[in-house]
């Protein structure tokens, strides 16, 4: 049988980045379902409430509480607590040991009186706790790279604000990618370093457009995540501008590269005037926008997908520059295999822009767990009689777990499950390497097809899996070897995600349906 047990540490904070860890490791238990480590805010306990782990022990507990759910085999789920326990009372004794040159700052005023040099402050905390640190950081005189979410819309507001004042920029809430100085931060590549520099935000976005930058040789010296809500009127794109202002004033930047979803008007008119001001030649992409007449006004190039804008950008500053593999023409889709669609992914924006340019060649519903034109909005727990795109990085997957790019087992559930669902024909995914990402992806992805061989009776090698890699082959695992794995497995592999779109649609409707003029 089932049960769910609890466990709450009174007055004990740990950051998300260590939770996540912890979830991940107890995860691997036998007989484990699921694992969520949080502190025991109002939000928080909302969440355990909405995912059915909520206990009276939980509902007792403080905001200043670490609370942390086991659910699984009741033999086994007390097992589990046991390992949790042992692991958060050793992590302390891990930060102590070595020299005292060698032990964790226990802060950030600690750490900066350690090194007065430090002028950025990557923050992983939960919500409530993050805007505090932000402030403290922007208060010392760093930049702020917000990893941490469930940050109000005012908080937001008030911390760029602030930062503003200061000369000091705040990239997120919610921000998981940037590099700075060529320096790779949180989730993002070892890409070369050169002249490009990029603003996005979009995490998985910035991602892919600096590894094709990188697979065209042209380098990347600045890549600003900016958080989801900046380009919101709400926001006005503070972070944004801050961003181009530096860049402008770069003489290693030849060129500039912006994307994420359409801005507010106001804030439209505000990165109009701005890249006017900068001598310097920008490429930009909106997903899902369709009229750019204000940006080409402003001498702005666009372009239609994020393929498109990092040639584009390459192009600028390499004349003649060309994706590695775009030039052979993928293998035709087999006629006989008309089907659904499944869309499975962990990167949103990915999905976002594998939804949106599928959404005019696909023939019949579409939904999507994201909020895109056309398509049904459906809670990825939904089913759903059409073709459906799902974003597994969404919150409704990651209540205290980590994200699918680190721990991809449900993603790979997912992709069994699609493969042996009646009337699935076509099953298209991302896999995304690099920094913080799970190091053996196309291995489980060939795991997980295996699996739904044997499930669906071997009806699922009759299905189509199609796949793009965003990293480069200075990472590791390096991207050519994913993708020669996952070619040797069965799966097309295309050269962008944007290419493995088209593809998958066309062959969802056998070349029958639409075309976006890819």
């Amino acid at each position: 049988m089932t049960r769910v047990s609890s466990v709450v540490k009174k007055d004990l904070y740990r950051d998300s980045i260590f939770l996540m860890k912890l979830s991940s490791q107890a995860s691997r238990e036998s007989g484990v379902e699921m694992v969520s480590a949080m502190m025991a805010t109002d939000r928080n306990k909302d969440l355990f409430t909405e995912s059915g782990l909520m206990t009276p022990e939980i509902a007792a507990a403080k905001p200043n509480d670490l609370a942390i759910v086991i659910r699984g085999d009741e033999n086994r789920v007390e097992a589990a607590i046991a390992l949790v326990t042992r692991l958060l009372d050793e992590e302390p004794e891990r930060r102590n040991q070595g020299s005292a040159a060698d032990r964790i700052p226990a802060s950030l005023r600690q750490a900066r009186r350690a090194d007065p040099g430090l002028n950025l402050a990557l923050i992983s905390v939960a919500g409530d706790f993050a805007r505090y640190e932000a402030a403290e950081a922007i208060a010392l005189g760093m930049d702020v790279m917000l990893y941490s979410d469930n940050i109000s819309l005012e908080d937001e507001l008030s911390l760029k604000r602030f930062a503003q004042k200061r000369g000091r920029m705040v990239m997120g809430p919610d921000c998981g990618t940037a590099i700075i100085d060529g320096t790779p931060l949180a989730f993002a590549n070892r890409v070369r370093k050169g002249p490009i520099g990029a603003v996005g935000a979009s995490g998985t976005g910035l991602q892919e457009v600096t590894c094709l930058l990188d697979r065209m040789g042209v380098g990347v010296g600045q890549a600003y995540g900016t958080g989801g809500r900046d380009l919101k009127d709400a926001i006005g794109g503070i972070a944004t501008l801050a961003a181009l202002d530096r860049l402008g004033g770069d003489p290693a930047v030849e060129a500039l590269v912006i994307l994420g979803k359409p801005p507010g008007m106001a804030t439209r008119k505000k990165l109009l005037a701005k890249i006017r001001e900068i001598d310097k030649p920008a490429f930009v992409h909106y997903l899902g926008a369709e009229d750019y007449a204000d940006e080409e006004k402003a001498g702005m190039a666009t372009a239609r997908d994020l393929e498109e804008l990092a040639v584009k950008a390459a192009g600028q500053v390499r004349p003649g520059a060309r994706l590695p593999g775009a030039d052979l023409p993928p293998p035709p889709p087999p006629p006989a295999k008309k089907g659904l669609l499944r869309g499975i992914f962990g990167g949103g924006t990915l999905c976002l822009e594998a939804a949106v340019i599928c959404g005019g060649m696909l023939l019949g519903p579409k939904a999507s767990n994201l909020s895109v034109p056309g398509y049904a909005k459906i809670s990825g727990r939904d089913g759903f009689a059409g073709h459906v795109f799902l974003d597994l990085g969404e919150d409704e997957f990651t209540i205290g777990k980590p994200h699918p790019m680190m721990a991809p087992d449900f993603k790979m559930d997912r992709i069994a499950a699609a493969l042996s669902e009646p009337g699935v024909g076509v099953v298209l995914m991302d896999i995304v390497i690099g920094y913080g990402s799970h190091p053996r992806q196309a291995e489980l992805v060939l795991e997980a097809l295996a699996r739904a061989e044997t499930a669906s009776g071997g009806k699922s090698r009759e299905k189509i899996v199609v796949a793009s890699v965003t990293g480069v082959d200075a990472d590791n695992p390096d991207r050519e070897s994913q993708a020669r794995l996952l070619r040797e497995g069965g799966v097309t592999v295309l050269a962008s995600n944007a290419r493995a779109a088209r593809w998958a649609a066309r062959a969802a409707t056998g070349g029958t349906g639409a075309d976006d003029g890819g």
